[in-house]
């Protein structure tokens, strides 16, 4: 069996087996259960003479090829879609409202088919659960977190005189660089300074400052930070997955309608599990990405180890030396400049060979419904990042919705945070 499968598969559930001999047909289904579980709907026959023959045709199937999964988009182009280079030619992801089923081929692929949660014990330092298994929970107690974990995997993005690319490989392969296995909370933060969680029935905690959070998330042991760069590898996960950046549009609203008088509290969209989407379509419900809920809408999340100083922004590769406001040591100097505009549309991102995971607006000459699709807020001065939008705007909403306009000091009931935890 292909070492992928032996990795990936730890229990299979609904193989339906008609004969075990020579030219016989085989039904196969996969579903969620165990960590790093993929899966696949039963619409494929296999002519094989065994089980294992059958998970190394789903594999040969799936598997990339030249230079990975991938997306390229004209640098002049006004519209918000991608074109699917490589591999991802001809696949196709569509999100689910609420628990009708709906095709996703990215469901089978690596590293998309590895993202699970799971409960983690951050006092033993243990996983006690994976979803899908019979002890998983949504709503642990004690020091047991809800975490989603995104496994390691290989990226590129780089631009020509023509075209931006994006493209994401499971394989090591020259100019790509690793993302390590990381795991992110699949709530916002809750809690408060004594103890702060990732958890279901939860409210987001809020009215505290970036410097609060990160003091508060250390607390939880040395493998944990506040969300921080690992943003930008979610969204280069999900451009590649469903190729537009209106994450609205694909997704779903989140948790954004200007009757909203609050947050809501985390857990609207558990009964889709693993899945993407929202739960009923409206902008009056929660939205989820692949584990991850409300990673936009609902509350504006901080990104630690993002300084900026009048619109140059500069980053922290290592969580034990974050510090607001600061610009030397680790924290590198960002190759371009942000624009100074404030409260426009984003028409363009900037592009750094040195740090090219750090994507931020440098032109807002865009709408609703063009290029990036989402606004930006910024201000002159030493500023810190922030993102995902409120919950009573949708205009200030986005997966690339930045607002650079605060400063460290500024906490209230907009703002929080969520969970980053190091392999």
């Amino acid at each position: 069996m292909k070492p992928i499968l032996k990795r990936n598969i730890k229990l299979i559930i609904g193989i339906i087996i008609g004969m075990l001999c020579s030219g016989v047909t085989v039904y196969a289904s996969y579903q969620y259960v165990a960590s790093e579980v993929s899966y696949s709907p039963a619409n494929k026959n296999w002519k094989v003479e065994s089980v294992e023959e059958a998970l190394n045709d789903l594999y040969e199937q799936n598997k990339e090829v030249g230079n990975g999964y991938g997306v390229r988009r004209k640098l002049d182009a006004v519209t918000s879609v991608w074109e699917r280079v490589g591999a991802s030619k001809g696949l196709e992801a569509i999100a689910q409202i609420g628990t009708t089923p709906v095709k996703n081929d990215f469901d089978t692929i690596y590293p998309w088919s590895g993202m699970i949660s799971y409960n983690y014990d951050t006092d033993t330092k243990q996983i006690t659960a994976y979803y899908g298994e019979e002890n998983f929970t949504f709503t642990p107690t004690g020091n047991v977190e809800v975490l989603t974990r995104i496994p390691e995997f290989y990226y590129r993005r780089y631009q020509d005189d023509t075209y931006e690319y994006i493209y994401i490989s499971k394989e090591a392969k020259e100019g790509y660089i690793k993302s390590e296995a990381f795991s992110i909370g699949r709530y916002p933060i809750s809690g408060n300074s004594t103890r702060v969680h990732s958890r279901s029935g939860t409210l987001p905690l809020s009215s505290v400052t970036i410097g609060n959070i990160r003091n508060y998330v250390e607390k939880l042991g040395e493998e944990f930070s506040q969300l921080d760069y690992h943003y930008f590898i979610l969204q280069l996960l999900y451009l590649v997955e469903y190729a537009d950046y209106n994450a609205q549009v694909k997704l779903g609203f989140g948790y954004t309608n200007s009757g909203n008088t609050g947050p809501i509290k985390s857990g609207g969209c558990d009964t889709l599990g693993m899945q993407s989407g929202s739960v009923d379509g409206t902008d009056s419900s929660s939205m989820i990405y692949r584990g991850i809920e409300n990673i936009y809408g609902n509350i504006m999340q901080f990104i630690d180890g993002i300084n900026i100083k009048d619109y140059q922004a500069y980053v922290c590769y290592d969580k034990r030396q974050y510090e607001s406001d600061k610009f030397d040591g680790c924290y590198q100097l960002i190759g371009y400049v942000n624009a100074n505009t404030n409260g426009r549309w984003i028409s363009k991102l900037g592009y750094d060979m040195t740090n090219p995971l750090v994507a931020f607006p440098v032109e807002t000459n865009g709408t609703s419904n063009t290029y990036m699709t989402d606004q930006y807020l910024s201000q002159p001065g030493n500023r810190i990042a922030r993102v995902g939008g409120l919950w009573n705007n949708n205009a200030l909403v986005g997966l690339w919705n930045f607002n650079l306009g605060a400063k460290s000091s500024d906490a209230n009931s907009f703002y929080g945070s969520r969970i980053v935890k190091l392999d």
